[in-house]
Formats: structure tokens, C-alpha cells, sequence
């Protein structure tokens, strides 16, 4: 009976948790809402970002499908995390004080794997780290690549074009052909491909693998390989204006369609790199024998 009231114990333990949790987050979220509400209208204002609606259901789902390597730890309320969350919130005030938005919004997120840490303890935030990092695709950042991003679309399109024989004359961001006149705009840069892409990718890296070496390799390649996919996105656009088989109003059908493809490739190429899923017993687990 000894064992079984242990595990009652551990189980009881981790309903409060839950339960702390589940009503930490959204009071957080509540007393910070002017910054939740920057989020949402950054969110709202770009097609680059419409993606951060759905960040934080994705890690409350990644959060579920952890469970099973967290039934075995003891949750206990950690001092660091505690710490870290009264210097986050002090940072966010300091941030609404200066009307410094971006400031704020770091502060926010950051204060929800805080809060983790902080009730559960330090051997489960080891355990949560990586999905909790999801949490960093709800910021709108990345316009700094843009410039460079156009760069590089413009290139690859001056490349491959020259490539398959189609004549074209590069001005800056503009090429020009014989059918036409085209624009590396700065939503053409492939921003716009590569954060959701991105973010899909650290959640099939978060269910799939456990080495941070894999994780590493495997984002790195959405990345390499959106990046890629946005520029054949507007290579096959302007070939096929010139050859007369599509104009303008395709932009959308070439996007999703290449989208489509490079999202099922990377996820047939994620599934040879799985590791071994043989898991150690995590730190702080109680092992859970038969009854007695």
C-alpha cells in the first residue's frame, strides 16, 4: 500500500500544479493585457505574423504531449523561477513605464516558462525547456532578415533564370523580362515562408526528437529549405508569365502549392533522422513498483 499512496501523492501533487497553472496563466495574461493586445494587433496587421494566433494552443498541446515524461517527477516550486518571474514582471512594468512595446512583449512571454519553473521545479523545466521555446514564434520579430532575404530572392531569381535561357535585366530589386517587369518586393523576401514554416518545424522537432543535436540540424534545414522555396516560389512565377502559361493571379496557387510540397518533404526527411526513443529516467523520478 506504501507505493500506491506515493504515487497518490505524486498524481494529487500534480493536479495543484495544474490547477496553479492553469489559473497563473491567465491572470499573467490578464494584468498584461495592453501588451497582449500589441501582440494580437501585430499579429492582425501582418500576413507574416497571423501565425502567432496560434502559438500558444500549439504549446498547451505540446505542454499535453509531454506528459508521459513528466508523470515520473516529483513537481516542486523552484526560487530561481520564482526569481526570474518577479525580474520579468518588474522588467514589464519598467517596459510599460517607458511605453517600450517590444520590451513588454519579451517580458510577457518570457514570464509564462517562468511561471513553469517556478511551480513545477527545475527537473521539469529541464523537460519543458525546449517545447516551451515555441512561445518565442508569438513575438513579431525577424523583419530584421528582410533585407537580406530580398537579397538573396533577387539573386536566386537572377541565377536561375539566366540558368533556363530566359533573358532579363536586373535594376536593384526590379527584373525585367520580355513579358514583363518584376519586383522583389519586401513581402516577397520570404519572410513570410519562413517564420510559420519555422514554427511548424520546432513543433515536429519538439514531438520527434529528443537530441538537441537533431533539433539543431533539423530547424536548420526548414530554414535552408524555405528559404530555397520562396525563391523557386517566384522563379516558377516568372517563368511561367514568360512562357505564357500563367500571369499575375497565380501568385497564391505557386505559393501554397510550393509551400505545400516543402512542408511534406521536410516532414519525409524528419522522419529518417528520428532517434532513438528509448528515454533515461528523468531527474527527480519516482520509480512506481507493483502493490503490495
Amino acid at each position: 500500500m506504501r507505493c500506491l499512496q506515493s504515487r497518490g501523492g505524486l498524481l494529487s501533487a500534480w493536479g495543484t500544479v495544474l490547477v496553479t497553472i492553469g489559473l497563473a496563466w491567465p491572470i499573467v495574461l490578464f494584468l498584461c493585457w495592453p501588451t497582449v493586445r500589441t501582440l494580437v494587433d501585430a499579429w492582425m496587421a501582418s500576413r507574416t505574423f497571423r501565425h502567432g494566433f496560434f502559438i500558444l494552443p500549439a504549446t498547451i498541446y505540446l505542454l499535453w504531449v509531454y506528459r508521459q515524461r513528466l508523470l515520473r517527477i516529483v513537481p516542486a516550486r523552484s526560487v530561481s523561477g520564482a526569481g526570474l518571474v518577479t525580474l520579468l514582471a518588474w522588467s514589464w512594468w519598467e517596459g510599460h513605464i517607458e511605453e517600450h512595446v517590444f520590451w513588454q512583449q519579451v517580458s510577457l512571454v518570457a514570464m509564462l516558462p517562468a511561471l513553469i519553473w517556478a511551480l513545477c521545479g527545475t527537473a521539469i523545466f529541464r523537460v519543458l525547456c525546449f517545447p516551451l521555446g515555441l512561445l518565442v514564434f508569438a513575438l513579431p520579430i525577424g523583419t530584421a532578415a528582410e533585407g537580406w532575404l530580398r537579397d538573396f530572392t533577387t539573386a536566386f531569381l537572377e541565377v536561375t533564370l539566366n540558368a533556363v535561357g530566359v533573358p532579363l535585366l536586373r535594376e536593384g530589386y526590379f527584373i525585367t523580362i520580355p513579358s514583363s517587369k518584376w519586383e522583389v518586393a519586401t513581402d516577397c523576401a520570404g519572410l513570410r515562408y519562413v517564420l510559420p514554416g519555422l514554427a511548424l518545424g520546432y513543433m515536429y522537432a519538439a514531438m520527434v526528437y529528443r537530441q538537441a543535436l537533431r533539433r539543431v540540424a533539423f530547424l536548420t534545414l526548414c530554414c535552408t529549405l524555405l528559404i530555397l522555396a520562396n525563391g523557386a516560389r517566384a522563379f516558377s512565377i516568372i517563368v511561367f508569365d514568360f512562357v505564357g502559361l500563367a500571369d499575375g493571379t497565380d501568385h497564391r496557387v505557386f505559393s501554397y502549392l510550393i509551400y505545400g510540397v516543402t512542408i511534406v518533404l521536410l516532414g519525409w526527411v524528419g522522419t529518417t533522422w528520428v532517434d532513438d526513443t528509448t528515454e533515461e529516467a528523468p531527474p527527480g523520478w519516482v520509480p512506481h513498483h507493483g502493490s503490495t
